[in-house]
């Protein structure tokens, strides 16, 4: 009868060095590809076809306020998000969109 573990191989198993280096530069290529997509997005300038949009969406935002149905809470929370927005296009833009405030009751 045979031993079991003399027929086992005793060498341990290395791994080919070759293809783990293949495959971590493979995932880093990937990584830096990815990176380097989000940033081409990310840096890309707005168009004036997005620009006005988003006025469009400040100008909505602040007459939003204007419905009677809103709760004092809901209307001071409204207006907290429209300021957010004037001053995210205001950093964006380096103008004011067209509507800065809520209309006049």
């Amino acid at each position: 009868m045979k031993d079991a573990s003399s027929s086992r191989d005793t060498t341990p198993r290395r791994a080919n060095k070759l293809g783990c280096l293949g495959l971590i530069v493979g995932a880093i290529a990937f990584i830096v590809a990815v990176y380097a997509i989000i940033i081409y997005f990310i840096s890309q300038g707005a168009t004036p076809e997005d620009e006005a949009g988003e006025d469009r969406g400040i100008a909505q935002c602040w007459q939003s306020m204007a419905a009677p149905e809103m709760t004092d809470r809901q209307r001071h929370t409204t207006e907290e998000r429209c300021q957010e927005m004037t001053e995210q296009f205001e950093l964006k833009y380096g103008h004011a969109p067209s509507v800065t405030q809520p209309p006049s009751s």
